[in-house]
């Protein structure tokens, strides 16, 4: 299996793409937004909320824990340190990747 993690940390999705994606209203990934638990990538001029892929795993984990009871402030927590164990994961990968010789 091949992951093109310079792609994935790309992508980006609009804020109605995010909320389809994950079942959270529009309403309140503003509200998440508004209180810095979640954040939309910069796109400079453009005002179009998007939010990336570790945006979008973030939204879906602290759904998660909200449906099994979690306040929201606690379910942040806890994602928060999900999040930095995904990110030292992927950036272990991508190191990896680096230092494979190619097959050309």
């Amino acid at each position: 299996m091949i992951i093109d993690i310079a792609l994935l940390k790309k992508m980006s999705v609009s804020i109605g793409e995010a909320a389809n994606i994950t079942g959270v209203p529009i309403r309140k990934l503003r509200y998440w937004e508004d209180k810095h638990i979640i954040q939309s990538v910069d796109e400079g001029l453009n005002k179009t909320r998007k939010f990336d892929y570790y945006e979008i795993k973030k939204i879906i984990l602290i759904k998660e824990l909200l449906d099994e009871g979690y306040t929201l402030e606690k379910a942040a927590e806890k994602v928060a340190i999900r999040i930095k164990n995904l990110q030292e994961a992927f950036d272990k990968m991508e190191q990896s990747q680096k230092e494979e010789p190619s097959s050309d």
